[in-house]
Formats: C-alpha cells, structure tokens, sequence
C-alpha cells in the first residue's frame, strides 16, 4: 500500500472511508479540548482534513495544521476546511511524515489517525515527530488492530456512534476488517516493527493501549 493516496482514490476515500469517522474525529477534537491543549497542532495524514477541521470547531486559542503527501487530499482538505467555516484557522500543506517542515520545538500537539501502518521507515517518522514538538508536547497515534476480537470490533463501531454509517452489516464489516489495510496485529505495535521503532526512538515516555478496534500510542517529549 502506498503512503500517499493518488487521485483518484483520493476522491473515493473523502466521498466515503474518510466520511465514517467524523464522529470519532469529533471526539478526539473533545477530548483536545477538555485537555485544554491549544497553540499548535498538527495533523499527520490528514487526508481530506477532517480531524482539522472538528478540532478547529472545538478548541480556540489553537492553529491546526495537516500535512499530506497527496496533493489532491490537500486541496480536497483545504475545500472542506472553507465549507465548514474553518479556513482561516486551517492551514494545509504538501509535506511527508518523515519532514514535516516545522520548525524544532514549535509543535505542542501531534495527531494521526490511520497512518502509522502506512509508514515504510516509522523510526524517523518518530524522531520527526519528536523534532518538532515542544518540550512537554505530546502526540496520539491511532492506527487499527487487525487481530481485534468480534467483542471488541462490535463495541468500538457503537461507542462511535457509527452504526448508521456504514454499508454494510457490523457482522460483515468485522469479518472484513482483518483482511483489508486498516492497520497491523496487536503484536506489531508493542514488540514488532513499531513497536521496535518506538523504542529506538528519541522519545523516552510512550505508552501504547488496545482500545478496542483500534491502537492508541502516545508519545510525550521530556
């Protein structure tokens, strides 16, 4: 799987996939808020800019970026931003995870959701993302566990409140999940390949959670 989505998947994806998960964008853009996080924040694989543009809604005193590698997300993401009213508070831009183009210590909130499994070199995605944070400055990393059990799949698709919005019965959809590219099994983000490049990382505080359907890991700069 590439680490940039081309058009015109791109425009597959915001039509649809991207569309899902706004509720659970939503409630990360919440719990940003109750967190009281602000200054600034950045987006990792922000796709067509969704998780921007909910923390925008939600969080004042706090400029959010996206960074993607496709261009067309970006124009896409920079549409939706202006739809929502958001466009000033917004700011896209064409880079990768491995360079981001901001500046060290700048950053005080890194997220990403669904990117992790897309990255082909994760340990200097990890000490970018460790370049530019400030110190104390945190990041959430959310990506999908492969290996999640029928329990887990069911309960994660209502907590989000999605039950609507997808096509296909959650039976179907769970049986799905472990075959098509959402993320990695368990195992990989604690003692694989990501979790082998977390810990080879510049980051010294991390934790990594199963929380359901998906992975959680958080990293924290000193």
């Amino acid at each position: 799987m590439p680490e940039k989505i081309p058009w015109p998947f791109s425009r597959l994806f915001d039509r649809y996939p991207n569309r899902i998960f706004t509720k659970w964008f939503q409630r990360i853009a919440v719990d940003i808020k109750n967190r009281a996080i602000s200054g600034n924040i950045v987006d990792i694989g922000t796709g067509p800019g969704r998780l921007p543009v909910e923390i925008a809604k939600q969080v004042e005193n706090a400029k959010v970026f996206g960074v993607d590698m496709s261009e067309d997300m970006i124009k896409i993401a920079r549409e939706n931003a202006e739809k929502a009213g958001v466009g000033n508070r917004v700011e896209f831009r064409v880079r990768s995870a491995y360079d981001t183009g901001f500046e060290n210590n700048s950053i005080d909130l890194v997220i990403s959701t669904g990117t992790v499994h897309h990255l082909s070199k994760p340990l200097n995605a990890f000490n970018e993302i460790y370049r530019i944070l400030k110190h104390g400055g945190e990041a959430w990393l959310f990506d999908g566990r492969k290996d999640c059990t029928k329990a887990e799949f069911e309960e994660t698709v209502r907590r989000l409140g999605i039950e609507k919005d997808i096509p296909l019965p959650i039976s179907v959809i769970e049986r799905l999940w472990s075959k098509i590219h959402v993320g990695y099994k368990t195992e990989v983000f604690y003692s694989g390949k990501i979790g082998k490049a977390i810990r080879e990382s510049l980051f010294e505080k991390y934790a990594i959670t199963a929380q359901g359907a998906f992975i959680r890991i958080e990293l924290r700069k000193s």
